[in-house]
């Protein structure tokens, strides 16, 4: 299954965006990386998710998701009803 999770690089998202990988499932997770609290401490697990070596696609958000990215978006998460 596809999942996009929001704040991935936050406690509750990063532990759900774990428990998504280990199951098996593709993960695009996003995160502004504020600075709500320590941004180290976000980039940091960031760096864990992605030394795991499975799927996910992460995308710090600074500004606005780039057309390109849109439209993968919009085409992994698309389905026909």
């Amino acid at each position: 299954m596809h999942i996009l999770v929001t704040g991935a690089a936050g406690f509750i998202g990063f532990h759900l965006t774990r428990r998504l990988l280990d199951r098996g499932d593709t993960v695009v997770g996003l995160d502004n990386l504020n600075s709500y609290y320590d941004v180290r401490l976000k980039r940091d697990r960031l760096m864990l998710l992605e030394q795991e070596k499975k799927t996910l696609i992460s995308l710090k958000l600074t500004s606005k998701i780039p057309l390109p990215f849109r439209m993968f978006l919009t085409s992994m998460f698309l389905t026909e009803l």
